[in-house]
């Protein structure tokens, strides 16, 4: 496998500085990242989320991180207040700063967030604007929603190579593995699972390994790959399937500093699963799929959203 990329980039080596050809390494990377329920027909449980984050790279090759993260929930049904036994209506907003280690095998990231939840989140607003402008029904139990609270969030992950899963298919095709862990600590989660990502396609790019909109994921992979041909296309499909154990969850919980009845609690143990595709072209990054989710809460059902990103390289 390793011996093959050699010999092909032997005979096809990827322009050196100076010869030409040669595309400059981007050192600026933007991601702007949608998620929502609405691709699957239903509008319930974790309802939307969006993330704009930045990455910028070092001379080292690691990289410092800013984003700007929102994510919304709601219950199945939108009677004038809360349902029992349904999501609690809740909103979060969080600005967050990031430093990035990077490696062949194996990346990490550390990211700080800071932010808050209830009015000051703006959930209500997106929400209600959003829905406006689709032309559809408005959710009318925000009064109810878990108040707002100051929030502090660590978030952690650390990404390996599985190169026991790299092959080279037919016309370019091959494949590559990512095994990840996950750690987030503070007031609105406490958990911490691992995960496993496959992907297949050609020219596979270092972004677009793990996707999602929560803490610690940036639009810049932490898995460098030197075979990768900037200025070619790159395709690819990608499943990941990860599972976590919560012990805290601010949208099913409720706040630290206020006593406040949700009328549920969050489950300890959850599973995620995600298919996608992947477009690479000119520097500009495309990506779209689906995401299972099980219940965030007990008795609660599995939830179906989409999730879409558009990344600049430069």
């Amino acid at each position: 496998m390793a011996g093959g990329s050699l010999l092909a980039n032997y005979f096809n080596p990827i322009p050196q500085p100076g010869q030409e050809g040669y595309t400059p390494t981007p050192t600026h990377h933007l991601r702007v990242m949608f998620e929502n329920d609405l691709a699957f027909g239903h509008d319930r449980n974790y309802t939307h989320g969006t993330r704009i984050d930045y990455a910028r790279e070092m001379p080292s090759g690691n990289a410092w991180g800013i984003s700007l993260m929102q994510n919304i929930h709601t219950p199945e049904h939108h009677t004038d207040g809360a349902v029992p036994g349904e999501h609690p209506y809740i909103g979060y907003l969080m600005l967050g700063g990031a430093y990035m280690q990077r490696g062949e095998d194996f990346g990490s990231v550390f990211e700080f967030q800071v932010g808050a939840s209830g009015n000051a989140s703006g959930a209500r607003h997106t929400q209600n604007e959003f829905h406006k402008f689709f032309g559809l029904e408005t959710w009318d139990g925000w009064g109810d929603q878990v108040p707002s609270e100051i929030l502090f969030q660590l978030s952690m992950r650390q990404d390996f190579r599985v190169s026991a899963l790299e092959f080279e298919g037919t016309n370019g095709w091959k494949s590559d593995a990512t095994f990840f862990l996950r750690e987030d600590i503070g007031t609105a989660y406490i958990r911490g699972g691992a995960g496993i990502s496959f992907r297949y396609g050609v020219n596979l790019p270092p972004s677009m390994q793990v996707t999602g909109s929560r803490g610690g994921n940036y639009g810049l992979g932490l898995l460098k790959k030197p075979e990768y041909r900037r200025d070619e296309l790159s395709y690819f499909v990608v499943a990941s399937l990860y599972a976590e154990y919560t012990a805290r969850d601010i949208t099913a919980d409720g706040g630290v500093f206020h006593d406040f009845e949700t009328g549920v609690s969050s489950q300890p143990w959850q599973v995620q699963a995600q298919l996608g595709v992947g477009v690479s072209y000119q520097g500009i990054d495309y990506y779209a799929g689906g995401v299972l989710q099980s219940s965030t809460y007990r008795d609660g059902e599995t939830t179906y959203y989409g999730t879409f990103s558009v990344t600049w390289h430069w």
